[in-house]
């Protein structure tokens, strides 16, 4: 037995092989050896404990065909997310049709070695990690992990990893300045949790839109919550105590814009008529809210069906891949956005004497 940490050498050399045929085994390329020499190199392989990487060890387990989805912050109701049931919805597809199962694991807490223990076990051929939070831990782990990976949403941008995200800043810019050429000035924004890359990323779309427009926020133009529909309420009843009002309210999740639809009708006050609103995601409740909610759609399953498959090739080429895959959003255009006026329309005129009517900015 060769001492220290053995190397492809001494692998060829306990085969009886050339060092060119052991990477012929272990890249899977077949026809250029015989069955037997195979069963050679790969008894020398585990004999010797060599690990080159992650297609060695891959080859020696004859492969799970398993997939594992790691999930860092799991609250007892994954499936019950609309954006993590979406997301798994679409990495479920590209694995069954592609011939893999999926192995969720939530993990307890976000300790890259908790990890590494967790993903590196034989279980599964590679990982995807599904929107992990801003600054995560798990994002070192996934940078230095020995198995295949990608991350599925919330991804920064230097990571040098796979990931597959959509384009949060520039799909909030683009929508921010639409509402800007349609006339309105004052947009307030009701922002995600800070320990979301995506919340932070939309926050910095509507701040760049503003700024480019000559338009200088003050802090309370700016209200935060938790991507909830209760904590989008609270945010825009906050934002109803600032004068002068707003035209138009952006929101950074769709529940946060469904919250704040339902505190503007506790005031008697009208969407889009007294403020125009906008959310991000569209989820199907937005398509069937009072008004149909004004919305950027991103494309969570497509994002899924992405990271499968960009995960799956990593583990048959065995290959690396740092490719980072952006969709963009798409700007939805429904019923809860009307350019800005300094007069109410002529239903608002109307109705005017039967509820508090807001000045239009």
């Amino acid at each position: 037995m060769p001492e220290g940490t053995p190397t492809i050498k001494d692998v060829a050399e306990r085969a009886g092989v050339s060092v060119t045929t052991v990477t012929n085994v272990l890249h899977g390329r077949g026809g250029r050896f015989s069955e037997e020499t195979r069963e050679r190199v790969l008894r020398a392989v585990e004999e010797l404990g060599y690990r080159p990487n992650q297609i060695a060890r891959s080859l020696v387990r004859r492969r799970s065909h398993t997939l594992g989805v790691v999930v860092e912050h799991f609250r007892g109701a994954l499936l019950g997310n609309p954006y993590y049931s979406t997301l798994l919805d679409g990495i479920l597809a590209e694995a069954v049709q592609s011939g893999y199962q999926l192995k969720i694991i939530a993990l307890e807490r976000p300790d890259p070695e908790h990890a590494r223990l967790n993903t590196e076990d034989g279980s599964i051929d590679g990982a995807i990690l599904a929107a992990p939070l801003h600054q995560s831990p798990l994002l070192h782990w996934v940078e230095r992990c020995n198995i295949p990976r990608v991350v599925a949403g919330s991804s920064p941008r230097d990571l040098r990893a796979a990931c597959v995200d959509v384009d949060d800043e520039g799909s909030v810019y683009a929508a921010v300045k639409w509402l800007i050429e349609l006339g309105h000035r004052r947009i307030a924004f009701i922002a995600g949790p800070t320990n979301y890359w995506s919340a932070k990323q939309r926050e910095q779309g509507y701040l760049r839109a503003l700024r480019e427009a000559g338009i200088h926020p003050t802090e309370h133009w700016i209200r935060r919550g938790n991507y909830s529909t209760l904590s989008g309420r609270q945010a825009m009843e906050m934002l109803l105590q600032v004068r002068p009002g707003f035209s138009a309210v952006v929101c950074c999740n769709d529940w946060m814009a469904l919250g704040a639809l339902e505190a503007l009708r506790r005031v008697g006050l009208l969407v889009p008529e007294d403020i125009s609103m906008l959310g991000f995601d569209d989820v199907e409740a937005a398509a069937v809210a009072s008004p149909p909610l004004t919305t950027i759609r991103q494309p969570v399953r497509d994002i899924g069906i992405t990271a499968a498959r960009l995960l799956i090739q990593q583990i048959e080429s065995g290959q690396p891949s740092t490719e980072h895959v952006i969709f963009p959003g798409e700007l939805i255009q429904r019923d809860s956005v009307i350019p800005c006026s300094a007069e109410p329309p002529d239903s608002v005129k109307r109705s005017q004497h039967t509820r508090p009517r807001r000045r239009r900015y």
